[in-house]
């Protein structure tokens, strides 16, 4: 009897074992498949959002004649109380038509809370006790993007600057159609808007991730010769910066209503999901601001005919051991981008084929 008892109860272990092999087995073919649909998800919703946003940006265009400004709002102040110091970025003017709420009108009249009185057109961007500045919009989270918590409210859309890499925030002539406080319309954009990019995804601040962050104070070489970049990974670990490096406090797309570079723009000069940096200064300074996401292999961007295209890491970017234009040569008119099919995707007027990545 104990003989039979040991045989009936090794030939069931022998079968669980199988059946467990063999789970394990389906689940290794289908959880990739499960993980790939999740992502395909996230990235079709990251593209409804851009489309939208494209939308409300053609809106505004058919109400004002242009495209908002990248640096706009109010300058009658250099106390970052009675003035947003002209910091503001587009999404603030954007709102109205994007979102039905009573956030565009607190922002444009005087508004006082417990803590202070704010002026009509809100304080310093990134002023963190004005309610409107700490709000998250739905609309500006790509649902794969990994966030740390902020007292300021956050984006994952930025807004192109063509290869401008030198005078950012007080530019002379645009060469993407967006460019400090400069303005542009429909008509500007020569290059034809089916190969104009509008919108690109930013990561958000996510630890030492390359597509979240920028480096600060940086030197000026790295204007001269782009493909320095490499040099803020870390060895062993690309996907973050190396330790060495000072990054920014509130990370890329860290206030959606500041304006500047590091916060609300990118250039078309390094391929999507590299390093962003900015030449000595904290954040309102000179640099390459790089689109990426956390999608894997690249982001999306969203041309000026509310089309919106995956770009890969891998697209042509010309020669990056090339200097970025000078003030001189972008004064120029159609002057062509030296980086490659990305670099063309940005400008508005430079006469040059963007073609396909």
């Amino acid at each position: 009897m104990n003989a039979y008892r040991r045989s009936t109860f090794g030939f069931t272990l022998v079968h669980l074992f199988v059946v467990i092999g063999i789970i394990c087995l389906l689940l290794a073919f289908v959880l990739p498949a499960i993980n790939q649909a999740r992502e395909a998800a996230r990235r079709m919703s990251c593209e409804n959002n851009m489309k939208i946003l494209v939308l409300e940006q053609h809106n505004f265009h058919d109400t004002y004649g242009r495209f908002p400004k990248v640096l706009g709002g109010t300058n009658g102040s250099l106390d970052p109380m009675q003035s947003n110091l002209g910091r503001r970025s587009p999404w603030v003017d954007l709102i109205p038509y994007i979102e039905s709420s009573p956030v565009p009108h607190q922002i444009e009249n005087p508004l006082t809370t417990d803590v202070a009185t704010y002026p009509g057109g809100g304080p310093a961007p990134w002023i963190s006790d004005y309610p409107p500045w700490q709000l998250n919009w739905s609309w500006f989270e790509c649902p794969a993007a990994t966030r740390e918590p902020s007292e300021l409210g956050q984006t994952n859309y930025a807004f192109c600057i063509g290869d401008l890499a030198r005078d950012i925030h007080e530019p002379k002539k645009l060469r993407g159609v967006f460019g400090g406080g400069l303005t542009c319309n429909f008509r500007d954009v020569t290059d034809g808007t089916s190969n104009t990019i509008l919108l690109g995804e930013i990561g958000t601040r996510s630890g030492r991730a390359v597509v979240g962050q920028y480096a600060i104070k940086v030197s000026g070489n790295i204007l001269d010769k782009p493909s320095l970049h490499t040099q803020f990974r870390s060895p062993g670990k690309g996907w973050f910066y190396d330790d060495k490096f000072e990054l920014s406090e509130y990370g890329r797309g860290g206030r959606w209503a500041d304006g500047s570079a590091g916060d609300s723009q990118f250039n078309t000069i390094l391929p999507p999901n590299s390093p962003s940096c900015t030449v000595g200064a904290k954040e309102a300074g000179d640099g390459l601001y790089s689109a990426g996401s956390f999608h894997p292999g690249g982001a999306n961007v969203a041309l000026a005919d509310g089309s919106v295209r995956f770009i890969t890491s891998d697209i042509d970017t010309g020669d990056l051991t090339k200097p970025t234009l000078t003030v001189e040569q972008m004064s120029q008119p159609n002057v062509a981008s030296p980086f490659g099919i990305w670099g063309a995707l940005g400008t508005i007027d430079a006469g040059d084929e963007s073609g396909d990545d």
